[in-house]
């Protein structure tokens, strides 16, 4: 939990960061989406940077997570279907013993 709040401490860091910057310098810039071209101040174009850079951050964590949960799932009925199948052969290998008969 920590890590996560780190993490989160950082990013508000670099976005205040940022802004100062582009704030600094209010030039305008003409900034192309893919398909309208807007002029934008020097911030804002930083701003939509850093949002962007957030989102496909986000994205790709959380398809490594969705991978990592699946091999997780995948390990745990794996480890429960041998777990069963082991406490099988005991109770069979127990009712083949048969007792030895005191002399």
């Amino acid at each position: 939990m920590l890590k996560f709040w780190l993490y989160i401490i950082v990013l508000i860091a670099l976005c205040i960061l940022g802004l100062t910057i582009g704030s600094a310098n209010e030039s305008m810039v003409t900034f192309d989406f893919l398909f309208v071209k807007a002029d934008l101040s020097l911030a804002m174009v930083m701003v939509v940077g850093i949002v962007v850079g957030i989102l496909i951050g986000l994205y790709i964590s959380m398809l490594f997570s969705v991978k990592m949960w699946a091999r997780a799932q995948g390990a745990k009925s794996e480890a429960k279907r041998v777990k069963k199948a082991a406490q099988k052969a005991i109770e069979e290998s127990s009712k083949a013993v048969v007792p030895v008969e005191a002399q």
